[in-house]
Parts: C-alpha cells; structure tokens; sequence
C-alpha cells in the first residue's frame, strides 16, 4: 500500500512556515520565562525582576513556572519544564519528577504535560525524542501522547513522558533521561524547525 502527501486545503504551506518559523527564529528565548510580575532577587545579576536572561538553573524556577504557590515544580523535572516553555511553543501544565513507592520500586514515572497549538510543532518534539533514542542517549524511548484534559476543558493536553517501562526500569534512569533531554530539547527542536522550513 502506498499513500500519496494528501492535500489538505484548508492548511496552506504558508501558515506551515509560519509555525515552523516560531521555532526556527524563537524569540523567547533568552530573556523572562517565568511570569514578569515576578519580585525574587535573580541569584545571578542581583535585580529584583531578573533583567538578566533566564535559565533552568535559576533557584526560583519551581516556584515561578507555577500558578499555585502551595504545588511548585519538583526540582529534577523543573529544568524540562523550564526548557520546553523557553522555546515558545509549549505551555507546561503539570509534571512530575517521577517518585518510588514503599518498597523502592518505580510508581510514578517523570513527565510533562503541556499545551501546544501546533501539530507541526508536537512532530519536532517527537521527532526530537526518537533521534535521542536512536544514539542511545536515553535509557528507554519516550515519547509525545495526547493525555488527560478535564470534561469541562475542550483544550487539548500533551505528555513527554517514558514510552515503554517494566519492572525493572529504574527512577534514577529516568531521571537521568530527563538531564539529557533537558539540556538538549531546545537546540534540537530550533535546528529541527530550521531544516524543516529550509526544505519547504
């Protein structure tokens, strides 16, 4: 069976270049990610609102990335989440680091979930995922899934999240996983976009 490019007319090769050049020339990219109303002294240049360019070391970033003082960003996923939403594209909504349950076995695997308005802009990401995988960078796949939204929310949400898990896959090496896509994630899906709209 082969299946020829369909031609969807209601989506123009213009508004495909317009979301690939979101990435490609990503803005956000240097300067606030978290909210500007912040008021935390930045720990690297002194300012009270942070005029120096953020980034996902900042101590503040698991207070500031949240809506709810009373639920801030866990440390080890804090930087991911900082990452995805530098690139402009993505919102973070959630997450979790990943936690063990009473005996020390795996019981809640790292993620994030996010919104995202682009179906070219979830490809890079996962396209992203699936290169890490391929140079076995990554202790298991993961992957992008469309995941739960509440019944009264018609907005769509999205997961990075481990694709195939076992008993014997271990929190420290998701964890490790999460560094690795972390300190990668944004240069990838940047020159990812950059090629993708090159080539179109």
């Amino acid at each position: 069976m082969r299946i020829e490019r369909r031609k969807d007319e209601r989506r123009t090769s213009a508004e495909f270049r317009s979301e690939l050049g979101e990435v490609a020339n990503a803005p956000a990219q240097t300067g606030r990610v978290c909210d500007a109303s912040c008021k935390a002294v930045c720990p690297s240049c002194g300012s009270t609102g942070c005029a120096c360019a953020c980034t996902k070391d900042c101590q503040y970033i698991p207070e500031l990335l949240t809506t709810d003082s009373n639920f801030p960003v866990e440390q080890k996923i804090a930087p991911l989440a900082f990452e995805l939403k530098r690139l402009g594209i993505f919102e973070p909504c959630w997450s979790c680091e990943g936690h063990k349950n009473s005996e020390g076995m795996l019981w809640k695997i790292p993620r994030v979930w996010f919104y995202c308005h682009s179906i070219v802009h979830l490809r890079l990401l996962s396209d992203v995922m699936k290169d890490l995988e391929i140079e076995k960078k990554l202790s298991v796949p993961w992957q992008v899934n469309v995941t739960f939204s509440d019944a009264d929310n018609p907005d769509t949400t999205f997961s990075l999240e481990p694709a195939r898990i076992d008993n014997s896959t271990l929190l420290e090496s998701l964890q490790a996983d999460i560094t690795v896509i972390t300190a990668s994630v944004y240069n990838r899906v940047t020159a990812k976009a950059s090629v993708m709209l090159n080539n179109n």
